[in-house]
C-alpha cells in the first residue's frame, strides 16, 4: 500500500484539517494512505471492484526496497492491478466458476428469460465488469440449454421426487394444449395436501389416437410410475373422451375418484345463460359499444378524460373467447361506465358524428343514451355475477371438494325467480357431479346439518358411498354405511353449544379431531375425501408458462427442453424459500406495483 498516490484518489487537500474530497463520491476523507484505503473499502458508494480489490488487506504488503523505491513509484501500481486480475482468475478455477455456472443459469431458468441473452453484448459488459476474467470463461446459449439445465432439471426433480414421496393422498391433474408448432401437448400436474400444485411432466399426444383407451393409458402410466397408492383422485376437463377415460381410470383404480373440473363447469353455466336470445343480443350490443370506445383514438381519448374526472377506475374490456367468467368483467365494465359514457353521447360532438362509417357511429350513440339497453345490461350482470365470483374460489389450490354441490346449491337458490335458470343450474350439476363430490359435501358438519339441494340426493349418495366402498374396502362396507347415516342424524340433531363449535369446524378438522374415534371406519373413508379438491386449473394455468417461454422467437426449442425449461420454472417458484415472484403469469400485477410506486 505504500506505493499508492493519495492525491490520484482525494482531491481539494486542506492543510489545517488534513482532509481531503474523494473523486469519486465528494466525501471527506483524512489524507492518509489507510484512511484512504478503509473509504475504499468501505465507504465509498463508487468504488470500482477493481479499486476494492487494490485497496485490500493484503499479507504480503512490505515496504519497498531503497534502492528500487524510484522504479516502484511507477510500476507498482500497475502491479498491483495485475495481481488482482491475476487473483479474479485464479477464482474462475474448479468448484468457484461451478458454483457461478450454476447462479447465473439459475437466474435465466428462474425468470424465464431468453437463453439466447448471454449472447448479447450488453450482458457480456456487464459480467466484464464485475469480473473480466470470468466474462471470458461464461457459458454459452448451447451450455445453458445443455449440461446445466441438465444439472439443474436433476436437481430440482430429486427435490420434486421427494416431495411426491413424503406425501399420500395426492391429486393428479392434466390438461391438453396446441403449442406453436401445432403439436397436441398434454401435462399433468400433482397436488400434495397444504401444498401448491407441481409441474410433473408433459407428453406429446400428436400421434395418439384420442380415445378414451388411450387417453386412459397415458394417464395411468403416470400414476404407475409415481405409484397408484398415493393416489385419492384424479381431475381433467369435461370433453367426452376425457369422461369415458375415467371410468376406466376408476375401474382400474377404485380407490382414485375420478372427475372434472368444477371451474370449469361453473364457467359452462354462465355459457348458459348467456346463450338465450335475450342475452345474446344484450352482449353483441355491449360489444359494440366497448369496440367503438377503444377501436377510435378520438373517442377513446374523450371516454379515458371523462372516466378520471368521474373517478372510475375500470378501463373497459372485452370479453375473452370461451373464458365466460370474463364476460362478468367485461359486462360489468361497462355498466360502471354508464354515466360517463352517457354524458359522452350527450355532448353532441360534431367530431363524433363523422366518424366513419356514420351508420356506426350513430347506432353506438343511439344505444348508450337508450334506458332500455341499461336496463337488459343490468340484469345480465345480476344474472352472472353469483357463479362468475365462484369460478374464482372454485379454481384456487385449495379448494375443497365439497364447495361443489354447495356452490350449485346456493345458486338454484339464488334464482328461485327464474325457473329458466334454475334449470340450467341443475343441468350443469348433473354434468360434473360425482357420489365423491356429494360425499364430501355430507362430510362437513354444517353441510351435513343444511341437508340437501335437490330430491333424493342424501340418498343416492349413501348407496354411492356403499358401492365404492364395497370395492376399496369390503371388510367394512356396512359400517361405513351405518356410520354415515349415524353422523348425519347426529349433525342435525346437535345442542345449541355444540353447534358453535362444531358447525364452524372444516370437514378435515372435525374428522382428524373428533370422528376419528367417533367413527372410526367412516374415518378411513373420509380422510381421503377431505383431501380431495375440485379443480384442475393448475394444470390450465401451466399453459401461459409454455407459451411464454415456447413463443415464435423461440420457437427452435425442442419439445424436451420446453418442458424442462418449464419444470424448473413452475416448480422453483413453489420451492424457491426467497423470491416467491412469479415472473410471468405475475407480470400485470409487477407493472401496477412498480406504476404505483413511481406514483408516489
Amino acid at each position: 500500500m505504500s506505493q499508492i498516490e493519495v492525491a490520484k484518489y482525494l482531491t481539494d487537500y486542506n492543510r489545517q484539517t488534513n482532509y481531503g474530497k474523494c473523486k469519486l463520491c465528494d466525501k471527506r476523507v483524512q489524507w492518509s494512505k489507510e484512511r484512504l484505503a478503509a473509504h475504499k473499502r468501505s465507504s465509498c458508494p463508487n468504488a470500482s471492484l477493481e479499486e476494492k480489490r487494490l485497496f485490500s488487506k493484503r499479507k504480503s504488503e512490505s515496504p519497498a526496497h531503497p534502492s528500487t523505491s524510484s522504479q516502484n513509484e511507477h510500476t507498482q501500481p500497475m502491479q498491483a492491478s495485475q495481481e488482482s486480475l491475476s487473483h479474479v482468475a485464479d477464482t474462475t478455477n474448479g468448484e468457484w466458476k461451478a458454483d457461478v455456472d450454476m447462479k447465473l443459469s439459475n437466474y435465466f431458468y428462474r425468470t424465464g428469460i431468453s437463453l439466447r441473452l448471454v449472447k448479447s453484448d450488453a450482458f457480456k459488459d456487464f459480467v466484464k465488469a464485475l469480473n473480466p476474467a470470468y466474462a471470458a470463461a461464461m457459458p454459452s446459449a448451447k451450455t445453458l440449454s445443455g449440461p446445466l439445465l441438465d444439472r439443474h432439471f436433476n436437481k430440482c426433480s430429486a427435490a420434486v421426487d421427494e416431495i411426491i414421496q413424503y406425501h399420500g393422498n395426492l391429486t393428479l391433474m392434466s390438461d391438453g394444449w396446441t403449442n406453436i408448432r401445432g403439436d397436441h401437448i398434454v401435462n399433468f400436474c400433482v397436488k400434495a395436501p397444504g401444498l401448491k400444485a407441481i409441474f410433473y411432466s408433459s407428453i406429446d399426444t400428436s400421434g395418439i389416437i384420442q380415445n378414451s383407451v388411450a387417453v386412459a393409458a397415458a394417464i395411468i402410466q403416470v400414476i404407475d410410475k409415481i405409484g397408484s397408492q398415493k393416489f385419492c383422485s384424479f381431475i381433467s376437463d369435461n370433453a367426452p373422451v376425457m369422461k369415458s377415460s375415467w371410468k376406466i381410470i376408476e375401474e382400474t383404480y377404485p380407490h382414485i375418484s375420478a372427475s372434472g373440473c368444477s371451474g370449469h363447469g361453473m364457467n359452462l353455466l354462465i355459457k348458459d345463460i348467456a346463450s338465450t336470445t335475450e342475452a345474446a343480443k344484450i352482449i353483441k350490443e355491449s360489444e359494440k359499444i366497448i369496440k367503438f370506445i377503444k377501436n377510435y383514438h378520438m373517442v377513446k381519448s374523450m371516454f379515458d378524460e371523462y372516466r378520471h374526472t368521474a373517478n372510475v377506475t375500470q378501463s373497459l374490456c372485452m370479453p375473452v373467447a370461451t373464458r365466460w367468467f370474463s364476460l362478468y368483467n367485461a359486462m360489468n365494465s361497462l355498466l360502471l361506465s354508464k354515466y360517463v359514457l352517457i354524458k359522452l353521447a350527450d355532448e353532441e360532438n360534431d367530431a363524433l358524428k363523422e366518424i366513419q362509417p356514420k351508420t356506426t357511429s350513430a347506432a353506438v350513440l343511439t344505444l348508450i343514451k337508450s334506458h332500455a339497453f341499461w336496463t337488459r345490461l343490468v340484469k345480465l350482470v345480476k344474472d352472472i355475477k353469483l357463479p362468475s365470483k365462484m369460478i374464482g374460489k372454485l379454481e384456487t389450490d385449495e379448494a375443497p371438494l365439497s364447495l361443489v354441490y354447495h356452490y350449485f346449491g346456493q345458486l338454484f337458490n339464488h334464482y328461485d325467480d327464474d325457473e329458466s335458470i334454475q334449470q340450467k343450474v341443475q343441468s350443469r350439476l348433473d354434468f360434473i357431479f360425482t357420489p365423491a363430490m356429494g360425499l364430501a359435501y355430507m362430510l362437513t358438519p354444517k353441510h351435513a346439518a343444511d341437508g340437501f339441494y335437490f330430491g333424493d340426493d342424501k340418498i343416492d349418495i349413501i348407496t354411492a358411498t356403499f358401492d365404492r366402498t364395497s370395492k376399496i374396502h369390503p371388510d367394512i362396507a356396512d359400517k361405513v354405511r351405518e356410520q354415515l347415516i349415524e353422523f348425519s342424524g347426529e349433525m342435525t340433531t346437535l345442542p345449541q353449544k355444540r353447534k358453535d363449535t362444531i358447525y364452524k369446524m372444516s370437514a378435515k378438522n372435525y374428522w382428524s379431531i373428533i370422528g376419528r374415534n367417533k367413527y372410526p371406519e367412516l374415518y378411513q373413508v373420509a380422510v381421503s375425501i377431505n383431501e380431495m379438491i375440485c379443480t384442475s386449473a393448475a394444470a390450465e394455468r401451466t399453459w401461459s408458462i409454455f407459451r411464454f417461454i415456447h413463443s415464435r422467437l423461440r420457437n427452435r426449442l425442442t419439445k424436451e427442453r420446453v418442458e424442462k425449461l418449464v419444470f424448473l420454472y413452475t416448480n422453483n417458484v413453489l420451492m424457491d424459500t426467497r423470491d416467491k415472484n412469479d415472473y410471468i403469469q405475475d407480470e400485470g400485477a409487477m407493472i401496477e406495483e412498480l406504476e404505483r410506486e413511481f406514483a408516489e
